[in-house]
């Protein structure tokens, strides 16, 4: 199966509902064309580096945080299965700073994956996912590997059996995306250059967002 991986602490609020949103910039493995979105649906798959207790917002913290990295052969744990709502290019600051309420990452994090360049000369950008998240009904375990590692974003993970992926329950219920709903559109209202035709507010229970 298909796998992005994400810091654990992220994998933990977006299986709480806490976090709706991605953002991505690229790994040094990405390849030329660096970071994309190229599947529509995957399994999460909790990193444990990059120091991420020093990279989100204070109160996002769970203080059983696992260790730094695994070891080989460790029993790696899948929890959640995410299906992606909507995508776009974000190249507007004031925008990126408007959705910090949908994500645990702090200011400064956020700002360097929006500045950083692989050649250093590309206009600031971040590449945003709107995500549905749901709770698998059996966690599917399997032992790490090295080829797990690496900064990378995709992975194809071993499938323990097949997966009925209609029957999982959204860790986040409809009645909570209504709320999302109604705070997409007072962002809305702040932010005219955010509507778009197929708005959450016309559509289903989903934050949208675009730049001019």
């Amino acid at each position: 199966g298909t796998a992005f991986k994400e810091w654990a602490i992220v994998c933990e609020a977006l299986g709480k509902g806490q976090q709706s949103i991605i953002f991505r910039k690229g790994g040094i493995h990405e390849g030329k064309r660096g970071f994309q979105f190229k599947h529509d649906q995957f399994f999460l798959f909790p990193t444990r580096f990059h120091e991420q207790e020093q990279n989100v917002k204070l109160g996002s913290l769970n203080e059983n945080l696992l260790p730094s990295e695994y070891d080989l052969g460790e029993k790696v744990e899948i929890q959640f299965f995410c299906k992606i709502q909507y995508i776009k290019i974000l190249d507007d600051w004031d925008i990126i700073k408007a959705l910090e309420a949908f994500h645990i990452w702090n200011d400064s994090t956020i700002k360097e994956r929006y500045e950083w360049s692989m050649s250093g000369e590309e206009e600031p950008f971040i590449s945003l996912a709107i995500l549905r998240v749901y709770k698998l009904g059996e966690v599917i375990e399997f032992p790490y590997e090295k080829k797990y590692g690496g900064c990378r974003s995709w992975l194809q993970i071993p499938e323990i059996r097949e997966y009925d992926f209609e029957v999982f329950e959204p860790v986040i219920a409809d009645q909570e995306f209504d709320k999302l709903v109604k705070e997409n559109d007072n962002l809305e209202k702040k932010y005219p250059t955010l509507i778009l035709k197929d708005s959450p507010n016309k559509n289903y229970g989903c934050l949208l967002y675009t730049s001019p």
